[in-house]
């Protein structure tokens, strides 16, 4: 006689991400990359590098974070940090509190680039995501 074992089904379901709405990139806050800020070179890049510093505003759990930037296509590189955003707006930068922010995927389409993230904090808490956009 051959004996079986039964397996607990589990009860628990991943947690999907809420898509948060489309928001614009705020061009006139996108800098070059190898650009000092009065706008000299300071080296020469094969390809066009940016960088962008976005507030998406109090959050938490599961989010995708959608952002419209018309120079992104499927073959740009776009690396992402995120972090607890200070009190300021993006200029003051962020900081580390308690709140645990992770980046799950990060995938560049035509015109736009979505960001899923996932904020461990009981209520909703602010998120700056640093964008860095390299076209080859």
């Amino acid at each position: 006689m051959s004996s079986t074992t039964e397996l607990a089904a589990s009860t628990s379901m991943l947690e999907l991400p809420i898509i948060q709405e489309n928001q614009e990139a705020n061009l006139e806050e996108v800098g070059q990359l190898g650009m000092s800020q009065e706008g000299e070179t300071a080296a020469a890049f094969f390809g066009n590098g940016y960088r962008y510093r976005h507030d998406w505003g109090n959050l938490k759990g599961q989010v995708i974070l959608p952002l419209n930037w018309g120079l992104i296509t499927p073959n740009s590189l776009v690396f992402v940090a995120i972090g607890e955003g200070a009190a300021g707006g993006p200029a003051a930068g962020k900081f580390i509190g308690n709140a645990r922010y992770t980046v799950h995927n990060v995938a560049p389409q035509n015109g736009v680039v979505k960001v899923w993230v996932n904020i461990e904090w009981a209520n909703p808490i602010r998120l700056y995501v640093d964008y860095f956009v390299f076209n080859p």
